[in-house]
């Protein structure tokens, strides 16, 4: 057991510092998303001129935007989460409900993983590119996959966190 949590610790500071630095990415993606769709609106309203592929680049700032942060969020406990019940069980039946969440979410998220991993290959091998500007699609496809395997990666170091710690929250 002692193993398990030096495992885990030493993962947890490595999944800490590449999920720190992807959100910074998430971020500047989301305050690049704003000016994009700021001045795309300035310039249909004021000049009678939008920029040109607008939605399509905004699909995939989106795309850094999400992906780039969801581990970070899961690391922080920050994702939405309605705890009306669950709230006022003893700390033990939480642990057991944070343990059963993390165990049903874990092969979901893996299959997620998977199937992007196939949609990936596809946009490789076909050179798949948005129809307007002929940006490649690929990269995007591997963002989505980095994030969902950071995701998981949190997601392991609190299960070991919790199986350590005998369920306890």
């Amino acid at each position: 057991m002692r193993l398990l949590k030096t495992l885990a610790h030493g993962m947890e500071s490595i999944i800490t510092h590449v999920s720190r630095a992807s959100n910074v990415i998430g971020i500047i993606s989301v305050g690049i998303l704003t000016l994009l769709i700021t001045s795309d609106v300035l310039g249909r309203f004021l000049f009678n001129h939008p920029i040109t592929g607008t939605i399509e680049i905004s699909q995939y700032v989106m795309i850094l935007a999400v992906y780039c942060s969801v581990a970070y969020c899961a690391m922080e406990e920050g994702h939405v989460s309605v705890n009306l019940v669950v709230s006022r069980l003893p700390q033990r039946i939480q642990g057991i409900i944070d343990f059963v969440t993390i165990l049903v979410s874990l092969p979901a998220l893996s299959l997620i993983v998977w199937a992007s991993a196939e949609k990936l290959a596809f946009s490789w091998i076909r050179d798949e590119a948005s129809v307007s500007l002929g940006i490649p699609v690929w990269p995007f496809r591997g963002i989505l996959i980095f994030g969902m395997v950071m995701l998981c990666l949190v997601l392991l170091v609190k299960l070991v966190h919790l199986v350590a710690s005998g369920v306890k929250k």
